[in-house]
């Protein structure tokens, strides 16, 4: 079976050499799938840097160019924050580990920014990553199905095969952030295998999400659900079904996971959460020992355990189950800006792109994805109170989406039709005026700004 992938994946890097796109393709699926996790004997091939390299390779005999739109240039700001942590880092050695295995997910935000240059190659790429979370879920289905799971908690969780979906809850949330960009593949304009796609992923991984027994991601759907519901004053014909629903659901639900769901009712006797507190105050005193750039990238536990814990008796090496705390701990106000910084950029760039969508008029699924991009964030802020997912590569694969929409040139069409010669200069900058900012540079090599005088 080893081969069988390697050679798989080695066709598909031998295809990207001549199209780049396929190539990226190649790399979503290495990265997601992790085969030297899945087959040790693959591991020392470091599978990821190969099909970058040879991706790399493709681009640039293509001719291809990196594009640095506003958020990929916020993006590269955080990398700065976090290069910045290592020479005053807890633990240096490890922080500089985590900033070279960070680079990967850098490489990839790069190319998908500089190849997803259409609406197809943007269709196909969600699609390929729908799939791979759906393999993700289901064979981690499969094993729970067949006795093989994780018990925390006092209960038996499904867990994934991987790091990409690894422990129960990095499972769960994997499956959370995915459904978003599922129902952006249920739009009207795409093909009805498509849509049947987008809806049985997401019957997939609401069943695996109950068997992980994540009570932040559990509420996390509750929350999307609440948001599609409301987000459009018509979706509240479903408001009645989804309230008959509900006690059918719970039903069904297996009596281990709803006791774990209720256990949010005495959370100061919950053990688990009482640490929590604990280790978010662990992350107030790194950031009070070194505000401005933190204790270090990946540095959280090990500075926990060894010197901030504020618990009493034996110290406890344990993570900081919060973005928030962690970004505070590991990065301090480096960190803090720029992540913030990244995050107000790509929430702007939607809510502008889907404005200017809706006026164009394009296919329903390119109107709808800057919402469910935003909706993605959300869940990942959402979710993010209970999880340290920072350095997950879900918050810049959005940030590299909305990028790529704001780069498309769809406004190309409606300048092109109108005769430049029976334009006034004032005519051009108005007309100029409606398009993206992004556009501009591509647009006036095709289209004088100005009229030479007759």
């Amino acid at each position: 079976m080893e081969f069988v992938v390697v050679v798989v994946i080695f066709v598909l890097a031998m295809v990207g050499l001549t199209r780049p796109y396929i190539g990226l393709l190649a790399l979503l699926i290495v990265m997601e799938l992790q085969p030297g996790e899945l087959y040790p004997q693959l591991a020392p091939l470091h599978l990821e840097r190969v099909v970058a390299a040879l991706l790399l390779v493709a681009f640039f005999i293509h001719g291809e160019k990196l594009r640095f739109p506003l958020p990929t240039r916020w993006f590269l700001a955080l990398y700065g924050a976090m290069i910045l942590s290592i020479p005053l880092a807890f633990w240096r050695g490890n922080a500089a580990a985590a900033c070279f295995g960070f680079l990967e997910i850098v490489v990839f935000v790069l190319f998908v920014t500089a190849l997803l240059t259409t609406e197809n190659r943007i269709r196909w790429f969600i699609v390929t990553f729908a799939l791979l979370v759906d393999w993700l879920g289901g064979s981690a289905l499969w094993n729970y199905a067949h006795g093989i799971w994780q018990t925390t908690m006092g209960i038996d969780r499904a867990n994934g095969i991987t790091s990409s979906a690894g422990d129960p809850d990095t499972l769960a949330a994997t499956l959370l952030f995915s459904l978003p960009l599922c129902v952006a593949l249920m739009s009207r304009s795409n093909p009805i295998w498509m849509r049947l796609t987008g809806a049985l992923s997401i019957a997939l991984a609401l069943v695996t999400i109950v068997d992980t027994g994540s009570r932040a991601v559990a509420a996390g759907v509750l929350l999307l659900v609440l948001i599609m519901v409301f987000r459009r004053p018509k979706n509240l014909v479903f408001l009645p079904v989804l309230v008959a629903l509900g006690p059918l659901v719970w039903i069904v639900i297996p009596q281990q996971y709803k006791a774990r769901y209720e256990s949010v009712n005495n959370l100061k006797t919950d053990l688990s959460y009482q640490n929590r507190i604990l280790s978010w105050r662990g992350g107030i005193a790194m950031f009070e020992s070194n505000p401005i750039t933190g204790i270090g990238v990946a540095d959280y536990t090990a500075a926990n355990g060894m010197k901030f814990w504020p618990g009493n008796g034996r110290k406890s090496f344990l993570n900081a189950h919060s973005v928030y705390f962690q970004t505070l701990g590991e990065l301090g106000l480096f960190g803090i800006i720029t992540f913030g910084g990244y995050l107000i950029c790509v929430f702007r760039l939607n809510l502008r792109l889907r404005k200017e969508l809706l006026a164009l008029n394009p296919s329903k699924f390119l109107q709808g994805l800057p919402s469910m991009l935003n909706l993605t964030l959300i869940l990942l802020l959402f979710d993010g109170y209970a999880a340290h997912n920072l350095y997950r590569e879900t918050w810049f694969l959005v940030g590299a989406m909305a990028a790529s929409i704001s780069l498309l040139p769809i406004l190309q069409q409606e300048v092109t039709e109108t005769e430049p010669s029976q334009l006034g200069g004032a005519a051009s900058r108005t007309i100029e005026q409606k398009w993206s900012p992004a556009l501009l540079p591509v647009l006036r090599k095709e289209v004088p700004t100005e009229v030479p005088p007759a």
